[in-house]
């Protein structure tokens, strides 16, 4: 607001000593700043959470949200759009098998299967990263609860989707979560420069999606006392592992999310503008220089 203020007053001072002190005052006590904002558009809701520097370490309750965001957020979660769009670095649904991986190895780090294990399980939980929303079980229910509950209707009307967008994970998917209104609960991933995975680790995020691994997951998760999920997903798309660029788009209570992939010239001048769409007429074919790789369609 300082600098906001001083630039439309048309100051020019330097203002890079404010801007450290700002970043060094943050950085030590995430709790002063909230990166977490909302903005509505339309009629949708987009709510883009930090994931990355409010987070709550104590093992008693740990969540990927300190409970200041965590009480921004619940004001923020609730119908009465056509979509209410959740935008979060990291996937708030992994596959079945990896959440309920990450669920067992926390509390395996917190003592699940006592202290022999612990330290093996914190080493086993930085040397793989383990710090997604499912390694952060008390902060991952909160938010499921929200969701649930706008999905039921009952934080005003149901909107036609809870969307959660994400990326940051290698590679791209679709999961639904099995819900009996009409509201659907939607984790979109789009990783568009994926940092290639070597085909073993492919290989194990194909696994995970699996009905097969998640049942180990879930029959590991348990051997750690870890409860059952709130609700039941399953990957309904992908893993791809394309360097892909995703597009949403709302029509009323209709969502389009596109996933398209460069194509590289023989020429070598590298990726080319353009796009294919595969929608409705009025996304006519353009320079088909992006191919489709997948395409979620919802129509309310």
């Amino acid at each position: 607001m300082q600098i906001k203020a001083a630039q439309e007053a048309g100051d020019d001072t330097d203002f890079g000593p404010i801007l450290d002190e700002f970043a060094a005052r943050v950085d030590q006590h995430p709790q002063t700043y909230r990166w977490s904002y909302r903005r509505d558009m339309g009629g949708c809701r987009l709510i883009v959470v930090d994931s990355r520097a409010s987070r709550d370490l104590a093992d008693d309750q740990r969540s990927i949200l300190h409970p200041g965001d965590m009480a921004w957020l619940d004001k923020q979660m609730h119908g009465g759009f056509d979509h209410l769009l959740v935008g979060t670095s990291l996937p708030f649904l992994l596959s079945t098998g990896l959440h309920e991986f990450e669920a067992w190895n926390e509390a395996v780090a917190a003592g699940a299967w006592g202290e022999r294990f612990r330290g093996a399980g914190e080493r086993l939980r930085r040397a793989i990263d383990l710090e997604h929303w499912a390694a952060f079980q008390c902060g991952f229910r909160e938010v499921a609860a929200m969701a649930m509950e706008v999905a039921k209707g009952d934080r005003g009307e149901a909107p036609s989707t809870v969307t959660f967008l994400s990326g940051d994970v290698h590679n791209s998917y679709v999961a639904e979560v099995q819900t009996s209104g009409r509201c659907r609960i939607i984790q979109a991933v789009c990783s568009p420069i994926r940092n290639p995975l070597p085909w073993s680790m492919r290989r194990i995020s194909a696994f995970s999606s699996a009905n097969v691994g998640g049942g180990f997951g879930r029959w590991l998760a348990r051997r750690a006392s870890v409860p059952d999920p709130p609700f039941r997903w399953h990957t309904i798309h992908g893993p791809w592992f394309d360097n892909n660029v995703a597009t949403l788009e709302t029509d009323a209570r209709k969502l389009w999310i596109r996933w398209e992939r460069g194509t590289i010239d023989t020429d070598g001048r590298g990726l080319l503008a353009g796009v294919r769409r595969r929608t409705s007429d009025r996304h006519a074919d353009e320079d088909p220089k992006l191919e489709l790789v997948q395409e979620l369609r919802i129509d309310a």
